[in-house]
């Protein structure tokens, strides 16, 4: 039956938002498909609705978003993990890619087959993640990919297929080394294809010096802090939550620099990516300190590991994690001098500001570790572009 309603995605052009009307004959004949025949009736709807408005919502949007649920899902399900979210991946590309351009002949190439990717990277995602993923992945794959409907330049076809094969080598390669999960793994390669296509190479290589660093340094004396309760868990691998509350603001600085061009955005991004790694490297070293830890609030002597204490081997770890990226960044041209003492500076501020958002909010259970870290960011991104701004 999931076959069956994915092969309406073929009929969209012609029936419409009346494949609602076939949907609702399903929903009332087959119970275990009555989620996902609700979930794209609701996307049928909201685009018939959306076309009262400014607002528009693709077809072929609407038409890969069906493919998802039905055939990605049905030709996956047998693989496990890694293996069958990239089974996912390419059944979404070979499927949704001719159902996408009946939907919309005039489109590019390059651009379908972008959509396709990231629509397909999106499901594979959700599908891990949610509970209800019959409403979850086609809603909300369609939203993300909706997001990404405007018009924008886009690469040759094949520099889009290397940038994918090269966010994929590094995302196994993170996965075959422990350091991340299938979700993080996911989710780091659409963060690479975003920030690759939309700011370019040299700015995913500073996120990629951060993801290095940070998967490196989490095993620093990992024994000690094991020993202590305060090590990092599942071996130090990475879960998705921790990569989007580190690389949510430097993937939104670098889409907003593909969409404006403005040099502020540089700035913000190279300031957000120092604070999570000088807030990584002063957490993942700091810890191992032989000296007591003191709160960033009061400066009274603290247990290792409790939410905002700091040590003097963890604010050298902060600078220098800082300065590795404006290393970094002035190493492969991306900026000089300036921009080096930027991201030093708004770098190690930021890193201090996690602590102290860790001291005042996280350990009163207001904020998790996560949320603090996506605050920090876009304070040390703050930080960053205010400097670009007055140097």
């Amino acid at each position: 039956m999931r076959l069956a309603i994915g092969a309406l995605a073929f009929l969209l052009p012609v029936t419409g938002v009346f494949t609602a009307v076939i949907l609702a004959i399903v929903y009332i004949i087959h119970r275990p498909a009555r989620m996902l025949c609700a979930s794209l009736i609701l996307l049928l709807v909201l685009r018939e609705a959306l076309t009262y408005t400014h607002l528009n919502l693709p077809m072929y949007v609407v038409a890969i978003s069906f493919i998802l649920p039905t055939v990605a899902y049905t030709v996956s399900k047998r693989f496990q993990q890694l293996a069958g979210s990239f089974i996912y991946i390419m059944a979404t590309v070979a499927i949704g890619y001719p159902a996408a351009y009946l939907s919309a002949p005039y489109l590019l190439q390059e651009k379908i087959l972008f959509m396709t990717i990231l629509g397909g990277l999106s499901g594979a995602f959700l599908q891990h993640v949610s509970r209800e993923m019959d409403f979850t992945v086609p809603f909300g794959a369609c939203m993300v990919m909706w997001l990404f409907s405007f018009e924008y330049p886009l690469p040759e076809l094949s520099n889009i297929l290397m940038i994918y094969i090269f966010a994929v080598i590094l995302g196994v390669g993170a996965y075959w080394a422990r350091a991340a999960d299938v979700d993080a793994v996911l989710s780091e390669v659409i963060i690479c294809i975003l920030v690759v296509l939309f700011a370019g190479l040299k700015w995913f290589l500073l996120l990629l010096c951060f993801y290095l660093m940070g998967g490196a340094f989490t095993r620093y004396g990992y024994s000690y802090k094991y020993s202590l309760g305060i090590a990092q868990e599942k071996c130090g691998v990475r879960g998705y939550k921790n990569v989007y509350s580190n690389s949510l603001v430097p993937l939104v600085a670098a889409l907003c620099y593909g969409i404006y061009g403005n040099e502020i955005f540089f700035y913000a991004f190279l300031g957000a990516v120092a604070t999570a790694n000088g807030d990584t490297l002063a957490s993942e070293i700091g810890e191992t300190s032989r000296s007591r830890p003191r709160m960033i609030t009061t400066l009274k002597p603290v247990d290792p590991g409790v939410d905002g204490g700091v040590t003097p081997l963890g604010e050298m770890a902060s600078l220098a994690g800082a300065a590795a990226i404006g290393l970094v960044a002035v190493a492969i041209s991306m900026t000089g001098a300036n921009g080096f003492l930027i991201a030093m500076t708004s770098g190690f501020l930021g890193s201090n500001f996690d602590s102290l958002m860790g001291a005042v909010f996280q350990r009163r259970g207001l904020l998790t570790n996560n949320g603090v870290n996506l605050v920090a960011t876009l304070f040390g991104g703050v930080v960053g572009s205010l400097m670009g701004v007055l140097l």
